[in-house]
């Protein structure tokens, strides 16, 4: 999952099929660090967790994410390419949500929180609320600065002031110990009720106190909606 090399091509989960929405995240340091995807992916932003440079155990993160709607059931892995400044530690990941036959993809609505507080507590609040009610999808993710916070002992624990949430989906964890050493953290979970009033805030405990702790968290909200056609019926007069 993380590499110092040039490139990374996280695989596309298997079961993918036509119109599937596929998010891709990255996350990495430095903080300035460039990359770029291959042409059909959107951007949902970028987020970082401060300016500290890049160094073991320490250093300010960087995190981005893209969507795509899958136009056939063998979409090909995108690599995520390395830019200026080159990486020190990077990791990328593709998850892969289905709809219904007659649901229609929204666009997903990303929110970026830093947590920059020494500790083995992790805790984000996003910058805003990006609209959630139920049958919505949220994807979490983050990036720490240190292996010495990962694997988390608890998942990224999401709360959204008038969301009720489903079981969370299992998490996706890995660390780099190359370069200045990261740990990163994906998962998902549903919306079963409620209309969100908030912006949502999540919290996470690693397994040990590292370095400074530095982290960026993305949240990212996810809809599929059933279309619906009036017709009217127009009389029409001939003069």
């Amino acid at each position: 999952m993380a590499t110092t090399a040039a490139s990374a091509a996280p695989a596309i989960p298997s079961a993918q099929v036509t119109n599937d929405m596929m998010i891709l995240i990255a996350g990495g340091k430095p903080f300035d660090l460039g990359w770029s995807v291959p042409v059909g992916w959107t951007s949902l932003g970028r987020g970082q967790s401060g300016t500290t440079a890049a160094g073991i155990d320490t250093g300010s993160m960087a995190v981005q994410a893209w969507w795509k709607i899958a136009t056939s059931d063998t979409e090909t892995n995108p690599t995520v390419t390395e830019g200026s400044p080159v990486w020190d530690n990077v990791s990328a990941a593709v998850c892969v949500f289905s709809k219904g036959a007659t649901e229609v993809w929204s666009d997903p609505v990303g929110v970026f929180a830093a947590d920059e507080v020494t500790g083995t507590a992790l805790s984000f609040t996003y910058s805003s609320d990006p609209g959630g009610i139920a049958g919505d999808y949220v994807f979490l993710g983050c990036a720490i600065n240190t292996d010495a916070m990962g694997p988390l002992t608890t998942d990224l624990v999401p709360v959204w002031t008038g969301i009720t949430f489903g079981t969370a989906d299992t998490g996706i964890e890995g660390e780099g110990i190359t370069g200045g050493d990261a740990s990163y953290h994906y998962m998902s979970r549903p919306v079963t009720s409620g209309t969100s009033s908030a912006a949502p805030t999540s919290t996470g405990t690693g397994t040990a106190t590292g370095g400074a702790d530095r982290a960026e968290s993305i949240f990212v909200r996810l809809r599929a909606y059933t279309r619906t056609q009036t017709f009217l019926n127009m009389a029409r007069t001939r003069v």
